[in-house]
């Protein structure tokens, strides 16, 4: 049997460890805190590449702000301090993401100038591209599926806007047929595109399915049929 002074310094000892630890990572905490004062944008990059991660994972309502916050060796207040609110960050995540599409989309089709039919085919393939590379997007786009999401970002409605615009004026040149709403011809490659990735890991096992690109290249050959002059 140890002496009661062994006890009593055992006892000690591990409060004063379990102490040092929880000073130790408060310190941490305050003086990355400082330091991330200092450089907020590189503060805010932190928070949302663990709020992506975490999002991708768990879709929005599962996500914990303290578990964010320890991902990104932040506190609470200031993820608050710098999106407000968990949905307010759920939707800076959802807009950083369709950005890296939503940026060479948009270029594309202020550089096209005068509309051309091979334009929409080109502006298919880049979102379906854009979504083949971009797997944790796929993911992303599914939660707010599954979740009931009904916010459309600012992005995206522009995005959609400018599109169904273009569609309007080849229409009016004769180039696409005029008897379709040029939105409904976005929304349907989109929600193609969208779908094949979300459900790949069901359908890529049916009998005779072909690759990405295969699919790809048949879902245009009826699409752009579909959308061409009827005679």
């Amino acid at each position: 049997m140890l002496p009661r002074c062994f006890i009593s310094w055992g006892i000690a000892a591990t409060s004063a460890h379990s102490i040092d630890r929880s000073a130790n990572r408060g310190y941490r905490l305050l003086m990355s805190e400082k330091t991330q004062t200092r450089d907020p944008e590189l503060t805010r990059t932190r928070i949302l590449d663990a709020a992506e991660s975490h999002f991708v994972e768990q879709g929005f309502s599962a996500v914990k702000l303290s578990a964010l916050a320890r991902s990104a060796d932040v506190t609470k207040s200031l993820i608050h301090h710098h999106f407000g609110s968990k949905e307010q960050l759920w939707e800076a995540v959802k807009n950083r993401a369709f950005e890296r599409y939503y940026t060479g989309q948009m270029a594309m089709l202020e550089e096209a100038g005068e509309p051309d039919a091979m334009l929409l085919r080109h502006s298919v393939e880049a979102y379906f591209h854009f979504l083949r590379d971009n797997p944790g997007v796929v993911r992303l786009f599914a939660w707010t599926h599954l979740e009931g999401d009904s916010h459309c970002g600012e992005l995206d409605n522009q995005l959609v806007g400018a599109g169904a615009e273009w569609v309007r004026q080849a229409q009016m040149r004769g180039l696409l047929r005029k008897d379709i709403n040029p939105t409904h011809v976005i929304a349907l490659f989109v929600m193609t595109c969208t779908q094949w990735f979300e459900a790949k890991c069901h359908h890529q096992h049916w009998p005779g399915m072909g690759s990405d690109e295969a699919f790809l290249e048949d879902f245009l050959t009826i699409f752009m049929a579909g959308v061409a002059p009827q005679n």
